[in-house]
């Protein structure tokens, strides 16, 4: 997707419950869910997509899907994310599938982060499942944004995609 077709998506505001809320923002959730997909595109994580479940669901405010192409991607990119988020402050409330390398999921409370293989994506499709969310696909151009640099004071958004150390 190009970024124009991201950005226009980015504006739609959803409306539940007499709320109305716009992507992108400043809540705690959203930065979380911003900050989890850049440590994802840092080990080479494909498709991401943040979709903003408030008001839809009371399990968690965003989810960020992201697909591995191997197995040994999905766990690399799990355990990546994890250590990263840990580092920031954030301590997961659970952890399922970090080794098994189909799916792997990580809940941050408002933040839920789904990485897939990819043939594991195509089957549960939960971007279909969740269709009627405000979606905001985020890729490196995203990361480029003043305001999104603005929000992550502490990252480093001109780092190389898949650089450093393996995990």
């Amino acid at each position: 997707m190009n970024q124009d077709t991201n950005r226009e998506n980015s504006t739609k505001a959803g409306e539940t419950g007499g709320q109305s809320y716009k992507l992108p923002d400043d809540s705690q959730g959203f930065v979380l869910a911003e900050r989890a997909g850049w440590h994802l595109l840092e080990k080479m994580g494909e498709d991401l997509v943040l979709l903003d479940l408030r008001g839809r669901s009371d399990v968690c405010d965003f989810f960020i899907i992201a697909s591995g192409q191997s197995k040994t991607q999905v766990n690399a990119l799990a355990k990546h994310l994890h250590r990263a988020l840990l580092s920031a402050g954030h301590h997961p409330k659970g952890l399922e599938g970090m080794d098994q390398g189909r799916w792997a999921l990580l809940d941050f409370f408002d933040v839920v982060v789904h990485i897939f293989h990819t043939e594991a994506r195509d089957y549960f499709q939960l971007e279909k499942l969740w269709g009627d969310a405000p979606r905001l696909d985020l890729d490196s151009l995203w990361y480029t944004s003043p305001d999104t640099a603005g929000r992550h004071p502490d990252l480093n958004f001109t780092t190389t995609f898949g650089a450093g150390s393996a995990d």
